[in-house]
């Protein structure tokens, strides 16, 4: 057999182990981005290319030998954009764990929750964990700002053309929490359950976490009250310290930056 003879050693374990990690952060770099799609596209063709060889199409087979002769090229030109973020994240420690970047998001979105139920208006925020929601950000408009109270405020009032649609909140490049995109539409729930008191914001909430393992907050203007919404369930009403605690909790799981700055 072939690996009747096989016996790893512990350099082997390195060797396998520093693939798989690499592996890893490539997969979750593209994740959620087009990048992603074009991927899957390199799969089915590796697949035609292998079914081409099995059935002896030799034409085929000829065609695609002189595509692999300039594979590489074809991988920097498809993701050099995906390669260059990389390369600007590697001084980034992905095992380092700081809380600072995750409380002054949470302090910032609760500052930002007290304003707009002062005011009245209401927000829809979405917070991406582990499930990318980069195509949603193709429906709204790209921000790429700090995560700032009075930023978020003015994002919802009514007088701006970016109050309608959803907040998307997410890690930047630098594991650093950023607003990427405003204006952003969400699907509405497809559940019977959810109750007719509700309005769209509270429905679109639910139906994007019953696709994915979203976070999002729902401040309602009618009643003066913010829910958090989590796998299509919506929270009761939340005070400013039952907030901080949900969202320190829901927030647990994102990999920030231990080289973020506050």
């Amino acid at each position: 057999m072939l690996f009747d003879n096989f016996q790893p050693s512990f350099i082997d374990f390195i060797d396998i182990g520093i693939v798989a990690l690499v592996v890893y952060y490539v997969l979750r770099l593209i994740r959620g981005t087009h990048a992603e799609q074009m991927l899957i596209g390199l799969v089915v063709v590796l697949v035609l290319y292998v079914i081409a060889l099995k059935f002896e199409l030799l034409t085929v087979e000829w065609i695609f030998n002189q595509v692999f002769a300039v594979f590489i090229v074809i991988l920097v030109v498809l993701f050099q954009a995906e390669i260059r973020k990389g390369l600007m994240r590697v001084a980034v420690n992905p095992l380092s764990s700081n809380m600072e970047p995750q409380e002054k998001l949470v302090t910032e979105v609760v500052e930002a929750t007290r304003m707009l139920l002062k005011k009245r208006w209401g927000a829809l925020l979405v917070f991406e964990r582990e499930t990318g929601l980069k195509h949603l950000d193709e429906s709204g408009v790209a921000i790429h700002a700090e995560v700032d109270a009075e930023l978020i405020v003015t994002l919802f009032c009514p007088d701006t053309p970016l109050h309608d649609g959803a907040l998307i909140l997410a890690l930047g490049n630098d594991g650093v929490p950023e607003i990427r995109a405003a204006r952003v539409l969400l699907p509405l729930a497809k559940s019977k359950h959810v109750q007719g008191a509700y309005g769209t914001r509270h429905r679109a909430a639910i139906g994007l976490s019953e696709a994915n393992d979203a976070l999002v907050l729902v401040v309602s203007e009618e009643r003066g009250d913010v829910h958090l919404v989590e796998n299509g369930e919506m929270s009761k009403a939340l005070s400013n310290d039952m907030l901080v605690k949900a969202l320190a909790s829901g927030l647990a799981n994102m990999k920030f930056s231990s080289g973020a700055k506050s």
